[in-house]
């Protein structure tokens, strides 16, 4: 049987109160806009440098809860041996959102 080998890389943020996006996102009651959110994540993959693939690109997501300004976010990525890339976005224990990157495994586990 062959085991799977799997890596996770975490990432912590936050979208900024005085970000602009929130004077069109709903003033009075704001939150952060799916695009913002997917941005984040793709540059925040794009800056780690240790994960072993090219070409990154959400081929999937699915938003579960909306996400507030200033709150803390943190995005999990898992890697694993010959199977898709796969995201979640937690708001502590709320989920947020969830996806799959396509892209290039360069080297294995």
């Amino acid at each position: 049987m062959r085991s799977v080998r799997l890596k996770y890389y975490d990432h912590r943020f936050t979208i900024p109160v005085g970000h602009p996006v929130f004077a069109g996102h709903f003033p009075g009651n704001p939150i952060v806009p799916a695009a913002l959110l997917l941005d984040e994540i793709v540059c925040a993959m794009a800056a780690t440098g240790d994960l072993p693939i090219n070409d990154c690109s959400i081929s999937s997501a699915k938003f579960y809860s909306t996400a507030a300004p200033g709150e803390l976010l943190n995005l999990r990525v898992l890697v694993a041996d010959a199977l898709p890339m796969t995201f979640e976005v937690h708001a502590g224990a709320r989920l947020v959102a969830s996806g799959d990157f396509s892209g290039h495994v360069l080297e294995r586990l």
